[in-house]
């Protein structure tokens, strides 16, 4: 036989249920108590955790231990003890048997309970009883204990005793040696005091002496800075003189290259022009030749004609004259075309001279030409290297001048932030603030004006700009 016994739990709805707790109870009593669980679940819709046990009738010992959470409507005990899977077998099937009223329980769980009871009084009385004897061993240790230290604590006053009594005899002789050792302890402060006074008047003197070496110094930076920048000033001059200059060479040169390109244009034209009067003058000794041809071919067709009557004759007579005529003119002619040809050999002579010199000309006027453009090249890169080594130059200086700068704020600043303690400003944190701000905007705004940055960046020539006309 079995029965069950609910353990207590921390949930607030199980302590205010008529549960009774950690006492054997047959499964129907248990039963009418769980469907309690249940129905205050079903009202409050809060879940209730609680825990159980089962004992076997016989023996008193606990045979499973499990824990129910009441979360949803769970029809009885029986149940939930049954769907759970480490419920042992033997106590499965009891409660089916119980379930199905085929076990009536009896009473004996009251017998068992008041068993139990007694069992667990006598085991608290044994455990009580044992308790007392601990604590009665321990309060016989304590007791020891504080006689022993009372023991120590007499002794230890007794010995303070024979110390006190030892340094009362020794105080009278000692007081001498006191008094002597406390007149030279006088002496050797009035001694360091003196020490200390001439080293702080010695130290006013030495920082008095550092602030005017630091105010020289500071004079001495400033008129390095302001000749720096006049020298700068004077640079950037010269180089724009420089620049000028370049600029009117460039120009010079480029004016000569124009103008040979003009002259060489203008011998083209002549040269196209005097072919064309070349090729005139050609097709006149043509036009003059084919004249002189017809003539003679005239006269031979009249030297062959037949003489057939009287006027014939007469004009026989005449032929003479012609004849004469006719040979003269052929004569004349002749020589007239000897001497064409012979000048318009000599006029083909002269235009091929010419063209050839001409030629000649030509390409001694590109040879000139390409040697001028060569020296312009030649002079643009002289121009542009002698530019890259003075832009190189003129940064390192500014690079050089900057670091120069740089290193003499960081001493001033570091001088500054030595004395910083001196002045109440330095003391004041938004004072060093608004000083940091403004140092860090001036020496921006000098970068800008130093490097000259608004031409490779236009927000700070904007920025420039704005500055130079609120200055103005």
């Amino acid at each position: 036989m079995f029965l069950i016994a609910y353990k207590k739990g921390p949930n607030p709805n199980v302590e205010k249920s008529k549960i009774i707790f950690d006492r054997p109870l047959t499964f129907t009593d248990a039963n009418d108590m769980f469907n309690e669980l249940v129905q205050k679940y079903k009202q409050t819709g809060q879940s209730i955790k609680i825990g159980y046990k089962i004992i076997q009738l016989e023996t008193g010992e606990s045979v499973f231990n499990s824990k129910l959470i009441i979360d949803h409507d769970i029809l009885s005990i029986f149940k939930a003890i049954t769907d759970n899977k480490n419920t042992p077998k033997n106590v499965v099937e009891y409660i089916t048997r119980v379930e199905n009223r085929e076990i009536i329980e009896s009473d004996e769980a009251n017998y068992v309970n008041d068993h139990i009871e007694e069992k667990a009084h006598l085991n608290s009385l044994k455990e009580e009883k044992n308790n007392i004897l601990q604590q009665l061993k321990n309060d016989e240790k304590d007791r020891k204990q504080r006689e022993l230290e009372f023991q120590n604590e007499i002794k230890a006053i007794q010995e303070e005793k024979k110390k006190i009594e030892q340094s009362l005899q020794m105080k009278e002789k000692e007081e001498v040696v006191k008094e002597t050792e406390r007149i030279e302890d006088l002496r050797l402060k009035e001694e360091e005091k003196n020490k200390v006074t001439q080293k702080m008047e010695e130290k006013r003197l030495l920082d008095k002496k550092k602030q005017e070496e630091h105010q020289q110094r500071l004079k001495e930076v400033e008129s390095a800075v302001r000749k720096a920048e006049i020298e700068l000033q004077s640079i950037e001059s010269e180089l724009e003189k420089k620049n000028l200059l370049r600029k009117k060479e460039l120009q010079e040169l480029e004016e000569k290259k124009a103008e040979a390109e003009r002259k060489m244009n203008i011998l083209k034209a002549e040269g196209e022009k005097e072919d064309i009067q070349y090729q005139g003058a050609l097709l006149e000794m043509s036009a003059s030749q084919d004249n002189s041809q017809e003539m003679t071919d005239t006269f031979a067709q009249a030297s062959v004609m037949p003489k057939t009557s009287l006027k014939e004759k007469l004009q026989e007579l005449d032929f003479e004259q012609v004849k004469k005529g006719s040979i003269h003119f052929l004569k004349s002619g002749a020589k007239a075309s000897v001497n064409g040809f012979k000048k318009a050999k000599e006029m083909f002579e002269e235009y091929k001279y010419r063209r050839i010199s001409q030629k000649e000309e030509k390409l001694k006027h590109i040879n000139k030409q390409a040697e001028l453009d060569e020296k312009i090249a030649k002079q643009k890169m002289k121009l542009m290297e002698e530019l890259k080594k003075e832009h190189k130059k003129e940064a390192k200086r500014k690079e050089q001048e900057a670091s120069k700068q740089l290193r003499i704020e960081s001493r001033y600043r570091a001088a500054v932030k030595r004395k910083g303690g001196r002045y109440p400003m330095y003391n004041n944190g938004s004072l060093k603030f608004i000083f940091g701000i403004v140092t860090i905007t001036v020496i921006g705004i000098g970068c800008i004006y130093y490097f000259d940055m608004g031409s490779k960046y236009p927000v700070l020539n904007d920025l420039k700009n704005t500055i130079d006309q609120f200055i103005s």
